[in-house]
């Protein structure tokens, strides 16, 4: 086989003989045949599709297929522009994959905002896909000069700084993608305004653990399901490893490395959470824009993309429910909050219900305070619009229960 080595540990092959090399150079050659672009400089944060605050002249770049990274398996191609030379990867979906296997759980993209308007045209036009309040600026950010973080969990945004040139970073964590509605229009404003995705998470929920587990995972990674390029990857363990099966914490098992922008995550949930019963297994693959080009329908057909990561997570099928995520999450941080409450003021509420001759509204109203516990404040946003969602008898998973008749 064929080797090409680009800088420290990229060893990139050629092989287009067999058939899932094949398709993922295939892809590549896709990816290679996109109509040319303007020239860009080598930034830390540049990727395609930025507009660029330059003079008018553009510099075609020639873009063309090389093969296969044997780490990460993706398709490879080399570009060629005024300047200097790039390798690019390219994410390679699994096309007969349903779109609705995966969820999105992280986002985050560059973009320079219109001429004559700054880093708050981003917030107004960002609160049509979500909620954004509660604005704490703070220092700088991946080298921005100024940054702030808005909601509890939701995202963060930096700007400014003369290296950047007038481009804004943005990034919407776990809570704020559970607020996104309209992944679609989302996908379709970052095209129409030239932005850069920098980073996606895709992720899939097995409630019960019967297909994703920790076992299962050992068990792929021991027999080359990982081995997307044929290398196998790295892989880390944290958590309570010693504990097995007993574990109360939850276990971690990461696959790859994250300086090649593409690392998978199968964990325990719900033990994360803080339920030590639960069964709740998340698989979630990252990418990073390292030498990567991570193309907007991410946000559309996540299942496709995490079918594609991976040989052995192409078997799963399962459609996702963004509702019953948030509800399992949500609930397991109330019963959480409910038990501390309980080991705390248990004693204490004994004991005024009998200062107070069982007089329960007294003893609400002496002992409850606005707001949320700051344990369920990363989940408010749901909780505060429908808080009737957290009790099981009129709930389960987020959909209402309708008694049998």
């Amino acid at each position: 086989m064929h080797k090409i080595t680009v800088g420290k540990d990229s060893a990139l092959s050629v092989d287009d003989e067999t058939s899932q090399h094949g398709e993922r150079a295939r892809s590549a050659q896709r990816a290679a045949e996109r109509p040319a672009r303007a020239d860009a400089d080598s930034t830390p944060c540049s990727n395609y599709g930025e507009k660029e605050k330059r003079s008018k002249e553009t510099v075609v770049r020639d873009e063309r297929i090389l093969g296969i990274d044997d780490e990460t398996g993706e398709g490879v191609s080399i570009v060629t522009g005024r300047r200097h030379s790039e390798i690019v990867r390219h994410l390679s979906p699994d096309e007969t994959a349903s779109p609705g296997v995966a969820l999105v759980d992280a986002l985050a993209f560059t973009m320079i905002p219109p001429d004559g308007e700054s880093y708050l045209w981003v917030i107004r036009e960002m609160r049509q896909f979500l909620e954004i309040n509660d604005l704490n600026q703070r220092n700088g950010y991946c080298g921005f000069k100024f940054s702030l973080r808005f909601g509890e969990g939701t995202g963060l945004m930096a700007w400014g700084g003369d290296k950047q040139r007038g481009r804004v970073y943005f990034s919407i964590q776990g809570k704020g993608c559970a607020m996104v509605s309209d992944w679609q229009g989302l996908a379709d404003w970052l095209k129409q305004h030239q932005a850069a995705i920098k980073r996606a998470d895709v992720a899939y929920d097995d409630f019960e653990g019967a297909t994703v587990n920790i076992a299962w995972a050992v068990e792929q990674y021991e027999n080359a399901g990982f081995n997307a390029g044929g290398r196998k990857p790295d892989h880390q363990v944290f958590g309570d490893w010693l504990d097995g099966d007993k574990s109360v914490k939850g276990r971690t098992l990461g696959i790859g490395n994250r300086d090649n922008g593409k690392y998978c995550r199968i964990y325990e949930k719900g033990k994360q959470l803080g339920d030590p019963e639960s069964r709740w297994m998340r698989l979630e693959v990252e990418w990073r824009a390292e030498k990567r080009f991570i193309p907007f329908d991410i946000l559309t057909c996540p299942g496709k993309y995490l079918a594609g990561a991976y040989p052995c997570i192409r078997f799963l099928s399962a459609e996702q429910s963004r509702i019953k995520t948030i509800s399992r999450a949500d609930k397991i941080a109330f019963d959480r909050a409910i038990e501390n409450a309980k080991q705390h003021s248990g004693k204490l509420i004994n004991l005024m219900l009998s200062v107070f001759g069982g007089d329960y509204a007294e003893v609400v109203e002496r002992l409850k305070r606005e707001g949320l516990p700051g344990s369920i404040e990363p989940h408010s946003y749901h909780a505060r619009r429908e808080p009737a969602m957290l009790d099981e008898s009129i709930y389960c998973d987020g959909v209402p229960v309708t008694p049998s008749t």
